[in-house]
């Protein structure tokens, strides 16, 4: 009960600056509705989604792992143009209604192609019912997040600016959902050495973050405040290098199998998907020069869900 009032207070207190930045009012001019089995209420203001697309659309929105949260969600909105107050805004969430509008339906016109938007904006729906005080410094998520010493925008309800999206702390938790939580799909091996499945994959917005895939400390506390667990096939820790030679470069990484791994050099990169749960993967056979940056990007082919590792630079001995 007490964590529910702080929820109101939070959100009253923000509502005229949310309000604001997206105003949502209620319309029965509506093309289609679809009621979900447990209420959620789907409403179609395009004429490209009827009934079925908004049941497919539901469809979508289970796929993303829930808990007792999903009975407090009204509903979800179809729009058939851009937001109101900003163009590149394809979705949002609205806290004091917990209602989902989804914008260019005119452009957007089946639910697959909203798969990602919907986890996000279902994700902020997942942050303010179990942790209401997410958007605050002081609040324990923000601590296991890694939060304290980066230049995360926590004034985002009284000076909030699209350009800043990925470093306010609600947009990082509901990226952070997205990958914990959110649906995923299996990538062809194919699609990795034409680099395709990378530019396609599931990653957080802010990719100068720790990765959340291997923090497993925060897990665990989402874990048991939401008692919800997260599948072992989303974790994925961050390689660590383990071994320099003359040409080659080894890495200790999850002990995982079908995971693709792409090291990236100056003028050139290189592939390798794990076969096997050694916990290591190493790229042989490669021109290595003296201070020579690297990155890896990593990438699940059973989730679709990967990330960037920062850049290292290398020191070769003699």
């Amino acid at each position: 009960m007490r964590k529910r009032i702080i929820v109101f207070l939070l959100v009253l207190c923000s509502l005229p600056i949310l309000l604001s930045l997206d105003p949502i009012t209620y319309n029965a001019s509506y093309y289609a509705k679809y009621e979900s089995p447990n209420g959620v209420l789907f409403l179609s203001y395009s004429e490209n989604w009827n009934e079925q697309h908004l049941e497919e659309l539901y469809q979508e929105l289970i796929k993303n792992k829930h808990g007792e949260e999903m009975n407090l969600l009204q509903e979800v909105r179809v729009m058939d143009g851009p937001s109101p107050s900003n163009n590149s805004i394809t979705g949002i969430y609205h806290p004091f209604i917990s209602s989902i509008t989804l914008y260019k339906g005119n452009e957007h016109t089946n639910a697959r192609e909203y798969r990602d938007t919907l986890s996000h904006e279902y994700g902020h729906h997942f942050a303010y019912y179990y942790f209401p005080s997410h958007h605050l410094p002081f609040s324990k998520w923000s601590k296991l997040r890694g939060l304290d010493d980066i230049p995360v925008k926590w004034s985002s309800f009284f000076n909030y600016s699209i350009s800043a999206h990925e470093w306010y702390p609600q947009e990082i938790f509901a990226d952070d959902y997205v990958l914990l939580y959110g649906a995923i799909n299996k990538v062809d091996r194919d699609d990795v050495y034409s680099n395709e499945a990378f530019y396609m994959r599931t990653e957080h917005e802010n990719q100068q973050l720790t990765n959340v895939l291997g923090n497993q400390e925060l897990q665990q506390f989402i874990e048991r405040e939401t008692g919800i667990m997260i599948d072992d096939n989303r974790k994925l820790k961050t390689p660590k290098l383990s071994l320099v030679t003359d040409d080659s470069l080894t890495f200790d990484i999850e002990k995982k199998d079908n995971v693709a791994y792409r090291l990236n050099l100056a003028d050139y990169e290189y592939y390798e998907i794990t076969d096997d749960k050694s916990g290591s993967v190493t790229f042989p056979n490669i021109d290595l020069q003296e201070n020579e940056v690297i990155s890896i990007d990593v990438l699940d082919l059973e989730t679709s869900i990967g990330f960037r590792t920062a850049d290292i630079r290398l020191h070769l001995e003699d």
